[in-house]
C-alpha cells in the first residue's frame, strides 16, 4: 500500500478487495495513517469490499485534509447506496476540489433518493465546473424514473 509505484498500489488494493471481510479491519486501521496515499487505498478498498462496518469510518473521511481521500470515501460510500448516506454526501456536493463534487454527484445518483434528486438539482444550478455539472445532471437523470416509479 505504500509502494512508491502507483501500479503496484492499485494492485494491492485490488487483491485485498478480494479478501472480502477478513481485510476489513486492517483498512480501518491504515485510515489513521499519516500518509494520505495509504488513507485513499483503505478507503478504496473498503469501498469495493462494501461491509457495512466500514460506512462509519468512511464518512468521517468525508472531512479529510487531503482532497484525493475525500474523492474515495465518498466514492465508497455510493457503493453502499443506502438512502440515510445521502445526507453525507450531499455536503460534499459544496466540496472545494470539483472531483469530490464531481464522485459525491455519482454516489448520489447510485444511491438515490428525492433527498438526493433535489440536492442535486440545487447544486446543479449553481456549480461552476462544467465535468461536475455534467456529473449532477446525469445523476439528476439516473434518479427521476425511479421517483416516477415509487408515486
Amino acid at each position: 500500500m505504500s509502494n512508491p509505484e502507483k501500479s503496484v498500489r492499485n494492485d494491492a488494493a485490488i487483491a485485498l478487495s478480494k479478501c472480502g471481510r477478513k481485510a476489513v479491519f486492517p483498512m480501518i486501521n491504515l485510515l489513521d495513517s499519516k500518509e494520505w496515499v495509504i488513507r485513499y487505498r483503505a478507503a478504496e478498498v473498503l469501498g469495493l469490499i462494501g461491509d457495512e462496518t466500514a460506512i462509519i469510518h468512511l464518512t468521517k473521511l468525508l472531512t479529510d485534509e487531503k482532497d484525493h481521500v475525500r474523492y474515495m470515501a465518498a466514492k465508497g460510500l455510493g457503493n453502499f447506496k443506502k438512502k440515510e448516506l445521502a445526507l453525507s454526501l450531499i455536503r460534499m456536493l459544496s466540496d472545494e476540489n470539483e472531483y469530490v463534487r464531481r464522485i459525491s454527484a455519482v454516489s448520489l445518483g447510485n444511491i438515490g433518493g428525492k433527498t438526493a434528486y433535489m440536492s442535486l438539482k440545487k447544486a446543479a444550478g449553481t456549480e461552476t465546473d462544467e465535468r461536475a455539472k455534467a456529473a449532477m445532471i446525469e445523476s439528476i437523470g439516473r434518479i427521476e424514473p425511479t421517483l416516477e416509479e415509487n408515486q
